[in-house]
């Protein structure tokens, strides 16, 4: 994507011109998120200000805001209203250094026409080695037979009694096509006979075509995929996508992996369907989160339950703050942004009104 042609004071255009950037990240989230040398980079460059408070401030953000050029939000960002972007009238770039932008963004946002790019790429490649990796762990049954030896039985009967799969010759069903679909096709194109179907109703055809996967409504998906990965973000239009008609749907054996949302799933029609011992599921998300207490999620053996682990974890979050300031020097550079996004995408985006 290229970036709209300079006016006269854009930091891009002027050199002499130190940019300004507010950063309205809590520094308990900064200090996971960033390291020191990216920083130091971006100090090399702008001057900087930093939120010293954990709680939202607005006092505090309106001064950090004053005359800013630049505005780096992240996780403990609220929302960017009027009153927070009215002290920056040159305010030109909003980089998010996560993934959805959607419960930040605000009219006041819209109306001053920001260059907007965010981190997601980087949460989502996680996210879509998570999926992979754990379709093959519980295609391999790797939990129930790890905890089959634990309790002492047998090596060869515990081998011998258990159905493992490998992760070929079946249907793989991905809903949603976003940045972790895309990316999660992508790993899944090297496995032997495959048959990749994605349901997305707004991607277009040459993104199919790019990726080497066949389009699919989603009823035919659930009903026909050995396994299926959930990775629609919650927005108004998907919450309960995943309703009780396409879990029954599912074949004896499916194994349903959500790294989307709780929401886009009726999750009591779902603890129906395990209690069958019909089909599997691994759950990153759900809905609430955690689960509440006493919830079958917690001990249903065809149930792997993980506590919104997919994305940037541990030494993983460091790749946010890195792509962040990548970005923000690359927009200081006259360099194409690479995550910007549109009005369009941020309202697809998690937390968003959909489309």
């Amino acid at each position: 994507m290229s970036l709209p042609a300079n006016v006269k004071g854009d930091p891009v255009s002027d050199p002499e011109k130190k940019s300004v950037v507010a950063v309205l990240i809590p520094p308990s989230i900064r200090s996971v998120c960033f390291a020191s040398q990216d920083w130091e980079r971006l100090e090399a460059r702008c001057t900087v200000r930093y939120r010293q408070q954990e709680e939202w401030n607005l006092d505090e953000i309106t001064q950090l805001m004053r005359e800013a050029d630049i505005l780096l939000s992240g996780w403990g960002t609220q929302e960017l209203t009027e009153e927070a972007l009215s002290p920056a009238p040159n305010l030109k770039l909003w980089m998010h250094a996560a993934g959805s932008m959607a419960r930040m963004a605000t009219d006041a946002v819209w109306k001053r026409g920001l260059l907007l790019s965010t981190a997601n790429d980087v949460l989502a490649r996680g996210v879509a080695e998570f999926a992979l990796a754990i379709t093959i762990v519980a295609l391999k049954q790797v939990v129930s037979l790890n905890r089959a030896l634990q309790d002492g039985d047998l090596w060869r009967k515990v081998r011998d009694s258990h159905q493992s799969r490998e992760l070929c010759s079946m249907r793989v069903g991905i809903a949603g096509f976003g940045r972790v679909g895309r990316h999660l096709a992508r790993l899944l194109g090297v496995f032997r006979d495959l048959d990749i179907v994605v349901s997305d109703p707004f991607a277009p055809d040459a993104l199919f075509e790019e990726y080497g996967v066949r389009r699919m409504d989603l009823t035919e998906l659930c009903a026909t995929s050995e396994v299926i990965h959930n990775c629609v973000p919650a927005t108004a239009k998907t919450r309960g996508l995943f309703s009780a008609d396409l879990l029954r749907s599912m074949k004896d054996d499916a194994l349903f992996i959500n790294t989307g949302r709780g929401a886009t799933v009726d999750e009591a029609a779902l603890i129906g369907e395990l209690k069958t011992g019909r089909i599997y599921a691994c759950l990153d998300v759900t809905d609430p989160e955690p689960p509440e207490p006493g919830s079958p999620f917690y001990t249903l053996p065809n149930c792997l339950l993980t506590p919104h682990i997919a994305g940037a974890v541990g030494n993983g979050r460091l790749l946010l703050g890195r792509f962040a300031v990548d970005e923000i020097l690359r927009y200081l550079n006259g360099q194409p942004l690479e995550g910007q996004v549109s009005r369009q995408e941020v309202e697809g985006m998690t937390g968003g009104a959909g489309r």
